[in-house]
């Protein structure tokens, strides 16, 4: 077996504080958006945040997420980047997507993310007749991703949607620069990333039994 195609070292150091700098920003704003925090303070509240992940050394919130959770997914930061930028230029965001309503392959994409989730859970305690998570350094895996994540695309006004390139962006991100552990799970999905996922899909089901009743 070949030996897996690794990131480099200083790539990995500068990715694990801009990504968690991304995670901190823009989940701070969007978090702060749904509380109805005004615009001006979201935005320095944001800036405040992403500074201080930012710093060098132990005096950087990204050290001790680091020791905790490692670094975040490409997805998971780029979605997080994304929902900020929604927070903090809101009449910009509404204005670029064309659709309030999931695309299907969207909410196939949640599923597909929550279910490859689970798989690498019972992978963790060897519930699986095969290891899993080796399979993500491997050409197969990688190529199985970029079809799922290139299908929203095929949706018509999916090309519009900022939402819709979140996943082929992260996916080239890897191909480039095998961020952020080389391993191609890693890059589209992190444990926080499917909590939320979860999360999402449960609002999807809510907002439709509302509709449906």
């Amino acid at each position: 077996m070949s030996t897996p195609a690794l990131p480099d070292l200083v790539v990995m150091q500068l990715w694990l504080h801009m990504g968690w700098a991304l995670v901190l920003a823009g989940g701070g704003a969007a978090f702060l958006a749904r509380m109805s925090v005004p615009l001006m303070l979201r935005r320095v509240i944001a800036l405040v945040l992403g500074l201080w992940v930012l710093m060098p050394g132990n005096l950087s919130a990204a050290y001790w997420l680091g020791l905790a959770f490692q670094a975040p997914s490409v997805l998971g930061a780029l979605a997080c980047a994304y929902v900020g930028w929604a927070a903090l230029c809101p009449t910009v965001a509404r204005a670029t997507e064309t659709a309030t309503r999931p695309l299907r392959w969207e909410v196939g994409l949640v599923v597909c993310g929550a279910l490859l989730g689970w798989a690498l859970l019972l992978d963790t305690f060897a519930q699986l007749p095969s290891a899993l998570y080796p399979l993500g350094f491997g050409q197969p895996v990688l190529l199985a991703l970029s079809v799922l994540a290139v299908l929203p695309l095929l949706q018509a006004g999916a090309v519009r949607r900022v939402s819709a390139w979140l996943a082929p962006v992260a996916l080239l991100l890897f191909v480039l620069l095998r961020l952020p552990t080389g391993n191609a799970f890693d890059a589209v999905l992190d444990p926080w990333l499917w909590v939320v996922l979860h999360g999402v899909a449960l609002r999807w089901l809510y907002c439709h039994w509302k509709t449906k009743g």
